[in-house]
């Protein structure tokens, strides 16, 4: 059975919601995949790095996802600290020989932050495009019309039935991508 290890904050952890509603779990009833949920509301970049660094590497784990960058934004963290982070985070994993996704952030309802979300998109492709899977949310929420008709009052977190969503999207996309990177181990 394929497990993935999903360190992120409150959007891989299901925020304002439980970590049933999220995402994850939603691919992992789509697909079967062991998804973990290692999501913590209000971290950064690099308390996700050192979560995954510093906990014990579980053997049944064959993949991993990251999914941070909002908070680094939203606090005002220099982006160069948080691409730092993140390429921390792959060279673990890259140590561990575990295959490692990372989740682009998406744009969202809070309009005067998306001009900060583009500049770490773009870093963030320039930087790992070809050396690891971009989980892309943005081709889903793009097509909907009204952007802020997918997050709650706040503009930045899903509403439930987003997480739906977005668990949907990315159901396929992350099975295609395990099946294209099966685990080394």
């Amino acid at each position: 059975m394929k497990t993935i290890a999903c360190f992120g904050d409150s959007l891989i952890e299901g925020f304002p919601f439980s970590q049933e509603n999220s995402w994850i779990a939603r691919v992992e009833k789509n697909t079967g995949i062991r998804m973990l949920n290692h999501g913590i509301c209000g971290e950064c970049c690099d308390d996700i790095k050192d979560r995954l660094i510093w906990r014990p590497f579980q053997k049944e784990i064959t993949h991993v996802l990251f999914e941070g960058g909002m908070n680094d934004i939203i606090q005002g963290c220099p982006l160069s600290f948080s691409i730092d982070q993140m390429k921390a985070a792959k060279h673990f994993c890259d140590e561990q020989d575990v295959p490692f996704c990372l989740v682009m952030p998406w744009l969202c309802g809070a309009e005067e932050i998306n001009p900060l979300i583009e500049r770490m998109r773009k870093a963030m492709t320039e930087t790992f495009e070809g050396g690891c899977y971009l989980l892309d949310f943005e081709p889903m929420l793009a097509n909907a019309g009204r952007r802020m008709s997918w997050f709650i009052w706040d503009g930045v977190h899903p509403k439930a039935e987003t997480y739906e969503a977005l668990g949907d999207f990315a159901a396929p996309l992350l099975q295609n991508w395990i099946s294209a990177q099966p685990a080394v181990k």
